[in-house]
């Protein structure tokens, strides 16, 4: 693909990002934030950065790739970055165990009763320090969520539990529908083409 095929693309994905991001932008009270992604979402980060940033060598295309690559879910899996919206000091000593056990009292209620927690998966990435953000994968296995809570009972602000709307609730059951595995330069059986044209 060349320059003005990427940059046709990246613009055809941005102006459906909006629209794609929406209901996948999820918040638990005012302390915590769950943004869902789906491989169109991620295939259009890949291309911001491509874009802005000048990258068009196989090298930095890939670089890129394994960036992104660990935000998508395995079949019967959803996948977010939890962010904390607080305004603290995420290096200090005392808040990294906070940041660690906060991630495994998350779950979800699914559309069959059933409750899971989430796992955060071995991402070299995004998960190797202390921030305000963290990727976590829930199990699924293709039923679809309709609560999202916390049961984290060091603190009360970050224990609750909210029903999820009718678009957030068709947003993640259509991921978990359509979820295609990771994105990679070329296509392959278990991967996608980032650019969508082969």
């Amino acid at each position: 693909m060349d320059y003005v095929q990427c940059e046709e693309k990246r613009a055809e994905l941005a102006r459906a990002l909006p629209k794609l991001k929406r209901p996948r932008r999820i918040f638990l009270g005012d302390k915590l934030l769950f943004l869902f992604e789906n491989t169109e979402i991620i295939k259009a980060h890949v291309l911001e950065c491509i874009g802005q940033e000048k990258l068009f060598s196989e090298r930095d295309l890939l670089r890129q790739i394994e960036v992104f690559n660990p935000l998508i879910a395995d079949s019967g899996e959803l996948r977010c970055t939890m962010v904390i919206l607080n305004n603290i000091d995420w290096e200090r000593e005392e808040r990294v165990q906070l940041w660690q056990d906060l991630a495994s009292h998350i779950y979800l209620i699914l559309s069959d009763g059933r409750k899971v927690f989430a796992e955060v998966p071995q991402i070299p990435v995004a998960n190797r320090h202390p921030c305000s953000m963290r990727v976590l994968k829930f199990v699924c296995d293709h039923h679809y969520p309709v609560k999202i809570g916390s049961n984290y009972s060091a603190d009360c602000e970050y224990n609750r539990e909210e029903e999820l709307s009718k678009a957030q609730q068709k947003a993640l059951q259509e991921d978990l529908n359509i979820m295609e595995g990771p994105l990679s330069a070329a296509s392959s059986e278990r991967e996608i083409n980032i650019y969508g044209v082969e």
